[in-house]
């Protein structure tokens, strides 16, 4: 007799048919991974585009909407004087005398020029614009200042207003000074038991000035004893002022709001420059409409502003491409060594408000 023995197959794989699975397997595993990564790198490039080109937007559709309103509810005024010192420290570096257009251009400011009054310090973009412009702000009634009311004593300035009106103010507030023209204080002490504004000079904006050549002076028509002869009314008068400063952040601030001087906020980010061009109604020397300005030079420039072209440049947040849009020949979109793209665009803005009463209107 045999023992019944059963036995398993021992049959395998061999080492070449190892060896080309594996290698199947890597080329799909491979190629798979390949395709999951090219997938990636289109969404994120897509993401950071959309990103890019939204702050674009953002950033053309805020500033064509303060430059649609500059001018409103200013009919009225005639000249708006200000310190020379505020004007070259808060709005250009190049201002056309001491009184204060509807607009207000700075254009290419160069490396190093210190934005005012931020914490942490920074800096302006180099060669990027400034521009200011001015509107009321009609969320603030008129306050009325009857003759006699606003005197001159030494460095102060004292403005008696109704009671009703005095808890409508704060200490650090700009406000304006309107008669037939007007001027800037800003509110250093307030009495409320005599209902009385006091505007200090040596202010942190160098606004506030007495004596004869005082822009409230001049507005108040006050007399050789400075004491005002002319009724007035305040007004909250804003300056909104455009910049970009070294971090690439796009900021809008505003003078003259409540409960301080002024406020910054951020409109867009990753910004690369930021360019205006203004388009006014004077004739060349051969009577046609001249070509776009860089800069607002003159007072009749200053009043003379029909279009402003605003183009603002912004870069992707990461690296979206290996070979960057180098061969860009925009100088304002400019080129980006690091992946990163950069899109660009340009916008005219026609201000309809621009009804700035002047010397040379009718």
């Amino acid at each position: 007799m045999s023992p019944n023995c059963k036995f398993n197959r021992q049959d395998g794989f061999s080492m070449m048919e190892l060896i080309i699975s594996l290698s199947v397997m890597t080329i799909v595993t491979g190629a798979a991974f390949a395709l999951i990564g090219g997938s990636l790198r289109f969404a994120n490039a897509t993401y950071h585009m959309t990103d890019a080109e939204q702050s674009l937007r953002s950033a053309h559709e805020v500033i064509g909407r303060d430059l649609t309103s500059t001018g409103d509810g200013l009919y009225s005024v005639g000249t708006i004087t200000v310190p020379l010192t505020f004007l070259q420290n808060y709005l250009t570096r190049t201002p056309v005398g001491t009184n204060l257009g509807l607009v207000t251009s700075d254009d290419g400011i160069p490396a190093g020029i210190a934005v005012p009054q931020v914490a942490p310090a920074t800096t302006f973009q180099t060669n990027s614009d400034r521009i200011s412009m001015l509107t009321k702000d009609t969320s603030f009634a008129n306050v009325s200042v009857a003759a006699g009311k606003i005197t001159q004593s030494g460095s102060n300035t004292n403005i008696v207003v109704a009671a009703g009106d005095i808890g409508r103010f704060q200490v650090g507030e700009i406000y304006a000074i309107v008669s037939d023209n007007a001027a800037f204080g800003v509110i250093s002490a307030i009495n409320s038991v005599t209902f009385t504004l006091t505007l200090t000079n040596g202010d942190i904006y160098s606004i506030n000035q007495t004596g004869t050549t005082s822009p409230i002076y001049g507005v108040s028509q006050m007399n050789s004893s400075f004491i005002s002869l002319q009724p007035v009314s305040i007004i909250r008068l804003q300056i909104i002022q455009y910049y970009v400063n070294a971090s690439g952040l796009l900021m809008r601030r505003v003078f003259g709001v409540k409960g301080a001087g002024f406020v910054d906020s951020v409109v867009a980010e990753h910004v690369t420059n930021l360019q205006f061009r203004y388009l006014t109604n004077l004739p060349d020397a051969n009577g046609f409409v001249q070509q776009r300005k860089r800069v607002i030079s003159t007072p009749q420039e200053q009043t003379a502003v029909r279009e402003i072209e605003t183009t603002v440049a912004v870069e992707t947040a990461r690296a979206v491409n290996a070979v960057t849009n180098s061969n860009s020949n925009s100088s304002i979109c400019g080129a980006n060594p690091n992946g990163k793209q950069v899109t660009c665009s340009t916008t005219a803005t026609s201000v309809r408000n621009l009804q700035f009463r002047n010397a040379l209107s009718p």
